[in-house]
């Protein structure tokens, strides 16, 4: 397929391109506050919780209708309890959170495949969680993901200062009288229902891809915040419809992968012409 026949073929596909274009923009956007809070792991055992939660409406949407037809509330709920347990300092200093975070992941994963296995629809829709199907998004579910999008945009211009500041350096932050908790909290909570938004549309692997690999090359070559941001929305942004592309092209192949796969270019790019300037 030509860029010809795609730009031809956009009229049937804009409004999953538009709802990729959506979701890697917040990712993007807020993915570089999860690298800079050092909580990567955070987005993908999110992401793998969500994962379950959708999972979980599948096996209850036989008896309870609502589920089935509304599989983002049951995800949102499952998440929150995810959000909840990681924005605190953790359940015991013998304990650390990454252990935490660890188990979240392992538990979200092993319930996913457990929840698919016992529904009608079987094993095949654990593929779908993790490539998710952007092309064949509804207009309904654009509409969901551009409402997240606009709510969680608005949150993060209106408290920028207070996410930068908590992200660079919690406890300056609270010596500083910033009360770090409920800044945290709030952060997770807009991180929970992005991730619950975008996992259904993208898949789980595009969500986390998002949220890490464009903020690592923003930060990589930036000096500043802003300049950080706008590459990791632009990275992001390209990498979607490089992957949008070939999903077409080939008919069989997911977006996901080739939308990675741009993503780790770029950086790889961008990471071989840093090292060079350097040695100049």
């Amino acid at each position: 397929m030509s860029w010809a026949d795609l730009v031809q073929n956009l009229q049937f596909y804009w409004v999953g391109l538009a709802a990729g274009g959506l979701i890697a923009v917040t990712c993007a956007y807020i993915g570089v506050y999860v690298v800079l809070k050092r909580i990567v792991f955070v987005g993908v055992s999110l992401a793998q919780i969500s994962a379950a939660g959708v999972a979980l409406a599948f096996l209850v949407g036989q008896s309870i209708p609502f589920a089935a037809q509304h599989p983002f509330a049951v995800s949102m709920l499952v998440t929150m309890v995810g959000v909840l347990i990681y924005s605190q300092q953790g359940l015991s200093r013998k304990v650390p959170t990454e252990s935490i975070i660890g188990i979240g992941y392992l538990a979200g994963a092993a319930l996913t495949v457990i929840f698919i296995a016992r529904t009608p629809r079987g094993i095949h829709e654990v593929e779908e969680l993790l490539y998710g199907n952007i092309i064949a998004v509804s207009p309904e579910n654009l509409r969901v993901v551009a409402g997240v999008a606009i709510a969680a945009a608005l949150i993060h211009l209106l408290f920028y200062k207070q996410f930068l500041f908590v992200s660079f350096d919690r406890e300056m932050a609270a010596t500083q009288g910033f009360r770090t908790r409920g800044w945290e909290l709030l952060f997770y909570l807009v991180l929970g229902v992005v991730i619950s938004v975008a996992i259904q549309s993208a898949g789980l692997l595009t969500v986390f891809g998002c949220m890490v690999i464009p903020p690592v090359t923003g930060l990589l070559v930036a000096r500043r915040m802003s300049t950080a941001f706008t590459i990791s929305i632009v990275c992001a942004l390209v990498s979607t419809v490089v992957g949008f592309y070939f999903s077409l092209k080939s008919e069989v192949l997911p977006t996901s992968p080739p939308t990675i796969a741009t993503m780790a270019v770029i950086l790889a790019i961008v990471w071989f012409l840093k090292l060079f300037s350097r040695e100049q």
